[in-house]
């Protein structure tokens, strides 16, 4: 029996590492021209990887920021949309109920009283609204609801009404119940924070307030003028023209002043879009110039596929060809 064919080993052992080499190169060709970009960005760059890297986080922080800013962008949407719903039977309740009082319409006063209530408990469901789970109207407390029931609230009115003298003390009490930092409704009724959401950040450094609280004084005086026409019923006094007049007054009062609240925050979403738009158009830039630093044709990279496929399999068949050739050496 002959001695086994050194050359013919030797080459086997050549040829089996081309293929190996080639199947590397497929390999990572391949990756390249799906991806469009080099996959050894180090020796594509003769190792100055410094400029790449830079861009490459200039990209990443242009996309966290507009992750950031479509999130604040949604979170004011919501926010507008919740104001929006709050003024909507408050308007017709006080321009009514300023009408019925001045005409004496005791009847209509009571259907108005019925009406406050049920726009409370809209206002408050309002004002529960979550976005992502998160309370949009809780300022820097988002884990609960920012407001209790609202039957917590009118039973509370209910009270203030049956013990007040005249209109005057009704006001009186009313407001020490909605503005002080110990009356009622922040005690009681408010469960949110005392600060308001953080500020959506349109640039390092710079920040925008998009956000309101259930706590906010035209919220509250809103819900101040439907508590007293609501209530008005459980007053003692016999004239409560004084009491309606001035829950409508103040009402129509708050609804004007929620509308600057809404100008005020549509400001900061403009600010928002801007950013938005800002940050895309660098994007689009950044990632050009990181492409045309790291970037592979994938025209090429398919041609290129194409032939490292040919040689590997030219090389499978010479390989298979060398294998028998090494074993019939073995058998002479």
């Amino acid at each position: 029996m002959g001695g086994v064919g050194v050359p013919n080993i030797l080459s086997f052992s050549r040829l089996s590492r081309i293929v190996s080499d080639i199947k590397v190169r497929a390999d990572v060709t391949r990756t390249e021209a799906t991806t469009g970009r080099r996959e050894d960005i180090t020796a594509a760059m003769k190792g100055d990887v410094g400029g790449a890297h830079l861009l490459k986080k200039a990209i990443d922080d242009t996309k966290s920021f507009q992750s950031l800013l479509a999130l604040g962008q949604n979170r004011s949407q919501r926010t507008q949309s919740a104001l929006a719903l709050l003024g909507i039977d408050a308007v017709r309740i006080g321009a009514e109920t300023l009408g019925a009082s001045g005409r004496n319409d005791t009847q209509a006063l009571v259907s108005l009283a019925a009406d406050a209530r049920g726009a409370i408990s809209s206002i408050f469901s309002a004002l529960n609204t979550t976005d992502g789970g998160r309370a949009l109207f809780g300022g820097d407390v988002t884990d609960r609801p920012p407001l209790v029931a609202p039957e917590q609230l009118l039973a509370d009115i209910e009270l203030i009404m049956a013990g007040a003298t005249d209109a005057t003390d009704v006001q009186t009490q009313l407001d020490f119940y909605f503005n002080d930092p110990s009356g009622g409704f922040a005690t009681s009724i408010y469960q949110g924070g005392l600060n308001k959401s953080p500020a959506v950040a349109i640039s390092p450094g710079i920040r925008v307030d998009v956000s309101a609280t259930a706590a906010d004084q035209p919220i509250k005086d809103l819900i101040r003028g439907l508590a007293a026409i609501a209530t008005n019923s459980f007053a003692p006094f016999a004239d409560k023209s004084g009491v309606v007049d001035y829950g409508a007054t103040t009402a129509l009062g708050a609804d004007t002043s929620i509308t600057d609240l809404r100008a005020v925050i549509g400001v900061g979403q403009a600010r928002i879009g801007a950013a938005i738009s800002r940050h895309e158009a660098e994007g689009t830039i950044l990632t050009s110039l990181f492409n045309e630093m790291t970037g592979r044709d994938q025209f090429e990279a398919a041609s290129e596929l194409q032939l490292l496929e040919s040689q590997l399999e030219a090389s499978y068949l010479l390989t298979a060809r060398l294998a028998r050739l090494t074993i019939a050496d073995f058998i002479r």
